[in-house]
């Protein structure tokens, strides 16, 4: 035994040394820290400096003087010397015992501390990894894959403590006045079996806070790459939204005088072209009212569309031609946005366009585009141009001006491969008319950008890609179906795997037309007959609609034309079930449906009366219904129409278990389920045995299993 003082300040342990001594605190207090956390445990007068390690062992905490101390140093062996010391300081004992119980306290606190900074910890990597896809699709990457981040388990449950020992210290450490009257004074042994007894506690709450730390180490560790993708990510983000604010600054946008002229001459329209939308444009500025649906007014505007499309042409066949090198701001605002006269723009409405224009970010994966980006694709022949009005793509095209003796066999060929032909056909097909419809007020329809169609703020309408992309991915979040086509797996390099029906995403295209409107449409579900191709979507890039709305409305559209597709001339032949066909028998025999009562069919009369009789217009509605309400919880929909929808249209797994203690759906979910197991059983059969004889498992297999089990 050894009196020993130091002053404020002192080190008297540091975590890693061996533990040899323990020492009890005559006068003043210690800091106790775990290494890394500044705040420390106090220990004060009578507390036992080592009690929380073992001798022998290295010390896990850090202990320094808080103040002037003084305290008795003994030899630590073993765990029989906290006898000997206590036992020589009887008169002490009781405090001994109080100090190390309210130490326990307050060690177990630190334990509190920590397994919420572990939790804590996982939580804000699990929600950086959800919102990772989103903020690559913010800054236009592709999101790289780090699904082993997402598998990372949470801190496990051997780090808590038993229920019994938490009531235990709680109950000792508030009773403690009453412990050291009634308990602590009967004598030494019962000082040092609380002791005894409480050391012990304090080890294991330390070899838990020493799990929760090392847990926090090993997924700082192991979620490095992330870590330093994801913040590399927040940085450029963090980059376009500053650059979006210096946009708005005073003096940063540039002057747009005479943009009309600008685009003209960059166009290189011929004269009389450019005379007459110069002309045209005079006047439509001078109307006392721009939004008027007077037959003149309309008349001017036709005359400005039929002019614009022409100049659009011949601007973006220079602009492909060149790259976009030296195009002015002007043109570009217009290729994108129409943006044409400054004239009929307001200010702030110029200075917005241009933010959102040098803080576009493109889709990573090139689904969402714009209008420019969408022809770039046509003129790179990447894809083929769109159906015409008349259904017809462009080769089906080509092959009737052929036949009517439009145009030869030799020029059908080499307009089927010429880029500005290509372009053109689509400029007149779907961004004519496409742009027209996504307007939505037609009556009123101008092409060219025009504060007076404003009814919103810009930046809360803009359709960005990353608020469809957003959207889409609640939509396969609810129905994981809804893009997902049948293909023939095959496989040249293994002749022992079957050939078998597989399925694959194939996510549609988004083609933002150059507008404020207040109309979303499906303009064609797959790429001339290719089943394989993705569907083109048309969004007005300023939209007025309901965003969640415009989107499930255009993906019930896709839902009912591609089963069409699929069906061919069978699409209403109940006789060959499909989505198709049972909806409308559903709606074409409603009356003697048994299923429904007298209301429903009441309500399915209006709303058929409502479709102008149009089977697919019903189905929309009631589709909007399935994934905005009825997913939720929300029950909206008859029993009949849930019923076909569910089939066809199932909800994923997570969405259907929530549903399951309604009793409207666990028939339907069951059903499914049942269903779903039976279909995967035998390639899960196929790929166990594989597995089994150590054959090559395609990861296409395991992915089918995953489809048809969900």
């Amino acid at each position: 035994m050894a009196m020993q003082s130091c002053g404020a300040n002192s080190q008297i342990h540091t975590a890693g040394d061996k533990v040899e001594s323990l020492e009890i605190i005559l006068k003043g207090s210690v800091r106790m820290t775990y290494p890394g956390n500044k705040e420390p445990i106090v220990l004060k007068t009578g507390s036992i400096i080592g009690i929380s390690e073992k001798p022998g062992k290295k010390y896990i905490y850090n202990y320094e003087a808080n103040e002037e101390c003084t305290f008795y140093s003994y030899p630590f062996e073993n765990m029989e010397d906290i006898d000997k010391v206590v036992s020589v300081n009887k008169k002490i004992a009781p405090v001994v015992a109080s100090a190390s119980v309210n130490n326990a306290y307050l060690i177990f606190k630190f334990l509190l501390i920590v397994e919420k900074e572990a939790n804590q910890a996982y939580t804000d990597l699990q929600d950086d990894v959800r919102n990772y896809p989103s903020l690559c699709n913010a800054v236009g990457k592709k999101p790289e894959d780090f699904s082993d981040i997402e598998e990372m388990a949470p801190p496990s449950d051997r780090y808590h403590l038993a229920d019994w020992q938490i009531r235990f210290l709680q109950s000792v450490y508030t009773y403690d006045d009453k412990m050291q009257k009634t308990v602590y004074s009967l004598g030494v042994e019962m000082c040092v079996g609380t002791i005894y007894n409480i050391s012990d506690l304090i080890h294991e709450i330390t070899e838990k806070v020493v799990g929760y730390k090392s847990y926090i180490k090993n997924l700082k560790e192991d979620s490095k790459e992330f870590r330093s993708a994801f913040t590399a990510l927040n940085m450029e983000k963090t980059g376009l939204d500053k650059a979006g604010e210096a946009v708005l600054a005073d003096g940063a946008v540039p002057d747009m005088e005479d943009a009309a002229q600008t685009i003209l001459s960059y166009a290189q329209v011929d004269s009389t072209t450019a005379e007459k939308m110069t002309q045209l444009m005079d006047n439509y500025v001078r109307l006392p009212d721009r939004g008027s649906t007077d037959e003149n007014v309309r008349k001017l505007r036709r005359g400005i569309a039929d002019q614009f499309y022409k100049i659009y042409r011949k601007a973006i066949l220079r602009y492909f031609k060149e790259d976009g090198a030296n195009a002015p701001i002007e043109v570009e605002l217009f290729l994108k946005f129409g943006f044409f006269d400054e004239r009929v723009v307001d200010r702030d409405d110029i200075a917005m366009l241009y933010k959102l224009h040098v803080t576009y970010v493109k889709d990573p994966h090139g689904k969402v585009v714009t209008i420019p980006e969408w022809l770039r694709l046509i003129y790179d022949m990447e894809l083929m141009p769109s159906k015409n009005e008349f259904d017809l793509d462009y080769p089906a095209a080509l092959r009737e001006m052929k036949q009517n003796g439009d145009i030869s066999e030799e020029k059908e060929a080499e307009m089927l491969d010429d880029e500005i032909e290509r372009v053109s056909f689509e400029i007149k097909n779907l961004f004519t008319l496409g742009n027209r419809m996504t307007f939505g007020r037609i009556s009123v329809f101008i092409p060219i950008f025009d504060s007076v169609n404003q009814m919103m703020p810009l930046d809360k309408c803009y359709a960005s890609q990353m608020r469809v992309n957003e959207e889409l991915n609640k939509i396969r979040e609810v129905d994981f179906q809804c893009f997902f086509r049948e293909y023939q797996y095959s496989n040249d390099e293994d002749d022992t795997l079957p050939k078998l029906t597989f399925h694959t995403e194939c996510m549609p295209y988004v083609i933002l037309m150059p507008n404020i409107g207040s109309r979303s449409v499906l303009w064609q579900e797959i790429e001339g007959k290719k089943r394989s191709t993705s569907a083109r979507m048309l969004m007005p890039i300023f939209s007025l609609e309901d965003f969640s709305l415009a989107v499930t409305r255009m993906c019930g559209e896709f839902r009912w034309e591609m089963c069409k597709t699929e069906q061919g001339v069978h699409w209403n032949d109940i006789s060959d079930p499909s989505l198709t066909a049972e909806y409308a028998d559903f709606l074409q025999y409603y009356r003697k449906n048994s299923a429904l009562n007298a209301e429903q069919k009441e309500k399915v009369k209006k709303a058929l009366q409502k479709a102008g009789n149009n089977y697919r217009k019903v189905f929309v509605a009631d589709y909007v219904l399935y994934i905005m309400y009825e997913a939720n919880g929300s029950l909206r929909l008859s029993k009949v129409s849930r019923d076909i929808l569910y089939r066809y249209c199932p909800f994923t797994f997570e969405v259907s278990e929530k549903l399951m203690s309604n009793s409207q759906y666990m028939e339907l979910i069951n059903r499914r389920k049942n269903k779903g197991a039976q279909a995967a059983k035998p390639l899960e059969n196929l790929v166990k045995k594989r597995e089994h004889e150590e054959q090559n498992v395609p990861p296409e297999f395991y992915a089918e299993v995953d489809y048809m089990k969900r």
